[in-house]
């Protein structure tokens, strides 16, 4: 029924009704108007809630699973000996709510939610079943990054009006700093130089020191920064101002500065040379460093000079051999030098246990570096390796003299280069002996802490350097100093 309707029924049905029961129907029908109007009509409510009251009783749709609002028409059918998809051997049991695909129990055991149309929905999605596949490739599941906000162009904004607010600060005090040198090159009393750079604080105004707040009296003065004018006092121990000595062309003069000023116009230039500034053990590690760039680079020339100077096929020229013996002098030199800046190190006076077990410790591979390059030279001591013409596998300066020295001077040169193989075996032989008396030492104190493993490696080290010191003495005990002395006497003889 309408309104209209409603109001032509009270005036034909109850238009002779006394006045008071007209107010009664009135009341009533205001009343009943009122609560209508609290209520919205069913037909907006069906349409807000998309609810059809064709459809089944809310006790059967609450009791539907939520899986079944998700399509099922891309699911695989199943057959009678189907397989999980991952080839696990079991057999299938159910599908995935996103891709469809047969799987067992076991590889279906994640779930996100998906909506109507089996799509990734996190928002308004249904929690349902899905295998790992679909669930690892799901969109945002890698992105371990989140929401990012690039405040780069604000924080450099930001430092910009700090660095700048610095240097003019820096420029200030420089310019002020400036021009009292001039003035006081040019001349005139000092005090009224200094006051007229910059105006001066009051001392009556300022009780306290403005940076450790000691009180002022008769006995602690007070004092101005010549740049800033603040008053400040004259602590040694706090040093909130110092007497800074400038060089000026008339002398040096004294320029007291407070502590803030002193540290803006000397900060940098302290930081440079506080960089600049290296330790007794930082300027020996840089030494024993490069002495170790030295030895790498000089090791593989000498290696490729040694490898031509024992070519069986062609006997080696003497310039060969001399450039031979001066890389492999420069290299017996490093490794002198070396070791010689491994014991600096090590000998470094110290107070902390943690400074001595790190200079111990790079004296340790200092001396690892040195057996490990100085065994494989195992061709060292010796220039040539050629055998004589009668095969008799003779030293190739044995092989010299037998190659018809027929003058004096080859016969010298041949000596020389001998009396510089000796020489530089004995070098070598010095090296080598205090090596094994420095492994036999850290071997013994191996031994007695009981790391077996580090006892194993040193001793082997120790029977390296045996071997290689036996083999040195065997080549000095070679040397045929007789037959090049024969040599140059026959010549000279004839």
């Amino acid at each position: 029924m309408t309104l209209l309707q409603l109001n032509r029924h009270i005036d034909d049905a109850h238009a002779n009704l006394e006045e008071i029961e007209q107010d009664e129907v009135k009341t009533w029908f205001k009343a009943q108007m009122g609560k209508a109007k609290k209520f919205q009509p069913l037909a907006v409510l069906n349409q807000k809630f998309k609810l059809d009251l064709d459809d089944a009783p809310p006790q059967q749709a609450a009791a539907a699973e939520p899986e079944e609002f998700v399509t099922r028409s891309h699911w695989q059918r199943p057959g009678y000996d189907s397989a999980c998809t991952v080839g696990c051997g079991r057999p299938a049991a159910t599908n995935c709510r996103c891709c469809g695909r047969l799987f067992c129990d076991e590889h279906t055991q994640c779930e996100m939610k998906l909506s109507r149309a089996a799509r990734h929905d996190p928002v308004r999605g249904t929690w349902s079943r899905v295998c790992e596949s679909c669930y690892t490739s799901r969109e945002g599941y890698n992105d371990h990054r989140g929401l990012e906000r690039n405040h780069t162009a604000d924080f450099v904004a930001a430092r910009r009006r700090i660095v700048d607010k610095n240097y003019l600060e820096v420029a200030r005090l420089e310019k002020r700093l400036t021009k009292l040198t001039q003035l006081l090159a040019a001349g005139g009393k000092q005090r009224v130089i200094e006051q007229s750079v910059i105006t001066w604080e009051d001392d009556a105004s300022v009780p306290k020191c403005r940076f450790c707040q000691q009180e002022f009296a008769y006995s602690f003065r007070r004092h101005h920064c010549r740049l800033c004018g603040r008053v400040v006092c004259g602590d040694p121990r706090t040093e909130c101002s110092q007497l800074v000595g400038l060089n000026i062309p008339g002398g040096t003069v004294d320029v007291r500065m407070c502590k803030d000023c002193r540290h803006t116009l000397f900060s940098k230039a302290d930081f440079a040379k506080a960089l600049e500034h290296k330790p007794p053990d930082q300027r020996s590690y840089d030494n024993l460093a490069q002495f170790e760039r030295g030895i790498r680079l000089l090791l593989p020339r000498f290696q490729r000079l040694l490898s031509s100077l024992q070519d069986a096929e062609k006997p080696p020229s003497q310039a060969d051999i001399a450039d031979a013996q001066k890389v492999r002098k420069r290299l017996t030199d490093a490794f002198v030098q070396y070791e010689g800046a491994a014991r600096r190190i090590r000998d470094l006076p110290t107070s902390s246990p943690t400074q001595a077990r790190l200079q111990k410790a790079v004296y340790q591979q200092a001396t690892s570096f040195l057996h490990l390059h100085m065994l494989p030279l195992k061709a060292l001591p010796r220039i040539l390796k050629h055998a004589s013409p009668h095969g008799a596998g003779k030293p190739a300066l044995a092989s010299i003299r037998l190659n018809d020295l027929d003058t004096g001077s080859q016969a010298s040169s041949a000596l020389e280069s001998m009396e510089a193989e000796e020489r530089e075996l004995r070098e070598r032989l010095v090296v080598l002996e205090e090596q094994r008396f420095i492994v036999g030492e850290m071997l013994a104190d191996a031994k007695k802490k009981r790391r077996f493993d580090e006892a194993a490696s040193l001793g082997q080290n120790v029977e390296d350097l045996a071997a290689e010191i036996d083999r040195l003495n065997g080549q000095l005990s070679r040397l045929d100093f007789a037959g090049v002395y024969g040599a140059i006497g026959g010549p000279g003889g004839a």
